[in-house]
């Protein structure tokens, strides 16, 4: 059996106050700021390549994402067909939609 770990109790004053867990805070905020960065670098190359398909082949956006979905998540289009097929039975059910 793993032992569980003790959870820290967080105490800004406590971090402050000691400069070996301040310095690992501020190595932590540090890290963050550089994978948003290139997070938001990432989101505007993803947001230029939609662009670039959309005008060089007139493919829609959402057929694209969809096909990316599928390539890294083997299943997902069917998956999401599943879905939407409980939720138009569901609409039935309710007289929200018709057969």
């Amino acid at each position: 059996m793993k032992d569980k770990k003790t959870k820290v109790q967080f105490s800004l004053n406590a971090i402050l106050n000691n400069p070996v867990s301040k310095r690992s805070l501020e190595g932590f905020v540090e890290e963050l700021v550089l994978c948003h960065t290139k997070i938001k670098a990432d989101k505007e190359a993803i947001k230029d390549i939609v662009n670039e398909a959309k005008d060089s082949l007139g493919i829609p956006g959402k057929i694209l994402n969809g096909l990316v979905s599928e390539k890294m998540n083997p299943g997902s289009i069917d998956e999401k067909q599943h879905d939407l097929e409980e939720i138009s039975d569901f609409a039935i059910g309710l007289g929200i939609k018709e057969e």
